[in-house]
């Protein structure tokens, strides 16, 4: 029995690295990892870097291939990102303006810009995408939560990828492609979240470098009172009197 669990285990996981999803159940087609959309979520999982590593090229072409389209895909993507940053910067600026207009500080405006995009990024990329999840791949929530965070953070243990999980059916035509998607997006409004919060950190160096200099200088200004109201001494007092 534990030597036909160990060679089960070892076919399963073999399948597995040559492409083949051995939990699914239909034509040779429907079963092979490499399909147009699984392809497609794997070339994206190369240029973000994310790397599941479930889905890997195993010919010495496929491989060869993967290494040249990671070194120019992987700069392409990032300008791919910033660009999407930088409409969700725009959006961010005018978010801000649109505050301090209304009478709200520079500083407390910039706070209140990042808390919102903060818990507007969470529900919309952390928060919904979970609940796909569970119905489409049979995770519970929490496992969802879990996928979609080591997903963003371009972690990508492997554990938990959508199209091949342990519990999930055979998603729908494009699902992976979709998903990955949702990954660029995450990406981006992760970028733009750290740029925010590099900002309000910089202003917060630049405030407190202000108020260290005020207190200097207040203290220098003191110091020279204190000395100009010293009394003289009294060789002071002859060499005045003189």
């Amino acid at each position: 029995m534990i030597y036909s669990h160990i060679f089960s285990t070892i076919v399963i996981t073999d399948a597995v690295k040559h492409g083949v999803n051995p939990l699914l159940n239909g034509t040779s087609e429907e079963q092979t990892n490499w399909d147009l959309s699984s392809a497609f979520f794997f070339a994206g999982t190369v240029v973000t870097t994310i790397g599941y590593g479930t889905i890997a090229p195993k010919t010495t072409g496929g491989q060869i291939f993967c290494l040249f389209y990671a070194l120019f895909g992987i700069p392409l993507n990032l300008i791919v990102l910033g660009q999407v940053g930088k409409y969700l910067s725009r959006w961010s600026e005018r978010f801000g303006e649109c505050l301090r207009r209304n009478g709200m500080g520079k500083r407390k405006a910039k706070i209140l810009t990042v808390i919102y995009f903060l818990v507007a990024g969470v529900i919309v990329f952390l928060g919904i995408p979970p609940l796909a999840f569970s119905q489409i791949e049979q995770w519970t929530y929490t496992e969802g939560v879990y996928y979609a965070f080591i997903s963003l953070s371009t972690i990508g243990f492997g554990d938990y990828v959508v199209g091949s999980g342990a519990k999930g059916t055979h998603p729908f035509v494009g699902y992976r492609a979709l998903v990955y998607f949702w990954i660029i997006f995450g990406l981006a409004w992760l970028s733009l979240l750290i740029n925010l919060l590099i900002s309000v950190l910089k202003d917060t160096e630049k405030k407190i470098e202000e108020d260290l200099h005020h207190i200097r200088r207040h203290k220098k200004e003191h110091s020279n009172q204190d000395l100009t109201m010293e009394p003289m001494t009294s060789a002071e007092e002859k060499n005045s009197t003189k």
